[in-house]
């Protein structure tokens, strides 16, 4: 029996100190422990905060990372703790142990206390190892103590970083007092002038702290769960917001213009689809086939005549070429063919920002992004600049 509870413990001690490996210091956190109970502990907090009012649900959902936090704590400490117990217990027979203290005896509990109590480095005189072996078990075990420590705080200094990281590039990203769900009209001050080394360096940053807090978000997944309780520092307000720009930039200007010919528009556009598919991989949202294009004939009647279309992609395509326009002071009418080719690369890259900030808004419930309200709203800003611009044709007649 005691070779089985030596067993049990060295099975217990390796899943421990494995999972914490994984999640602490490999690249792609991967631990299966911890983690796992973290987004059980996630998805608990999320499903009792949904039926509260406003200010209760955020209150609660900010606690979930500090929680989160303490769960991993604990049960990095607690499953090293059973481990060396279970194997302290199996030796408790004979004289191994030797006993000092009022009801102390062999036991479950005293190894258990034991155990603790060397892993806290304090130790206690209570209860003394007799032999070699349990000496340097005691010795190895306390050394395991620091080791652990030293990781968990390197773990807690690694999530608020990422935290800090998210915190700074969402604050790249706000511009004005625009509202969530109007990203494009952020860009305004970065195309009024036509100054593109403001826009250049501005890009550049971005990029610097996109990469770092999606990096960072690959090895600390749990910085995922952060909730601030404010609308705009929040992971689906960045994807949200960062995912039209970079659309915006790349397709909303006639092809030649030299902001759409930005190099940092291509490297942050790649470093954006990369982290969708990390997203993609840790959610697995299902994913839905992007919607057909219209034919070149039905955009050239909506684009040159100003009709208004059923279609709610091409009327976003619109509008935002629309605006973009401009905000860039372009006076000139884009070709219908040129602005159809930009359409079709456009649409593929907006519908994929607008399943992956869906899917994230819903698993972080997001209130402000989840897709019934920003798809009505869309669609009633879509009929406003519709009419606006029918309006202006009638009066220039």
């Amino acid at each position: 029996m005691s070779v089985l509870w030596a067993a049990l413990g060295v099975l217990v001690l390796g899943i421990g100190l494995l999972d914490v490996f994984l999640a602490a210091l490999n690249y792609d956190e991967s631990g299966f422990v911890a983690a796992r109970l973290c987004r059980l502990e996630w998805c608990v907090l999320r499903g009792v905060a949904r039926p509260l009012p406003q200010r209760w649900r955020s209150v609660v959902l900010r606690q979930v990372m500090g929680l989160s936090i303490v769960l991993n704590m604990t049960v990095w400490l607690g499953v090293v703790i059973v481990g060396f117990g279970l194997i302290y217990f199996s030796a408790m027979h004979g004289a191994n142990f030797d006993y000092d203290g009022r009801g102390l005896a062999d036991g479950l509990f005293s190894a258990m206390y034991f155990s603790a109590a060397q892993l806290s480095t304090v130790g206690t005189a209570q209860i003394s190892p007799q032999t070699d072996g349990l000496r340097a078990l005691s010795i190895a075990e306390t050394l395991t103590g620091l080791g652990l420590v030293t990781l968990i705080l390197t773990f807690l200094f690694g999530v608020y970083q990422v935290v800090r990281d998210l915190r700074t590039l969402s604050s790249n990203l706000v511009a004005g007092d625009e509202g969530v769900a109007d990203p494009i009209a952020s860009l305004g001050p970065y195309l009024a002038r036509g100054e593109l080394d403001c826009l250049d360096n501005h890009l550049r940053a971005i990029s610097i702290g996109f990469w770092s807090y999606a990096d960072g978000l690959r090895q600390h997944h749990l910085a995922y769960y952060f909730q601030s309780g404010r609308d705009r520092l929040a992971l689906p307000y960045v994807l949200h917001t960062l995912g039209h720009w970079l659309a915006a930039l790349r397709w909303g200007l006639p092809s030649g213009h030299p902001v759409s010919g930005q190099p940092l528009l291509t490297q942050l556009s790649s470093q954006f689809e990369r982290f969708t598919d990390h997203l993609h991989g840790k959610l697995g949202w299902a994913t839905e086939p992007t919607p057909c294009g219209v034919s070149l004939e039905c955009f050239t009647a909506v684009h040159c005549a100003d009709e208004h279309t059923t279609n709610l992609w091409l009327g976003r395509f619109l509008r935002l070429e629309h605006e973009m326009a401009r905000m860039a002071g372009l006076n000139a009418a884009p070709k219908p063919g040129d602005a159809y080719e930009r359409y079709l690369r456009w649409l593929p890259f907006a519908y994929g920002v607008e399943q992956m900030t869906a899917a994230v808004s819903r698993d972080l419930d997001y209130r402000p992004l989840l897709p019934t309200g920003n798809l009505a709203q869309s669609e009633s800003t879509w009929r406003r600049v519709f009419l606006l611009r029918r309006g202006r044709k009638d009066r220039a007649g």
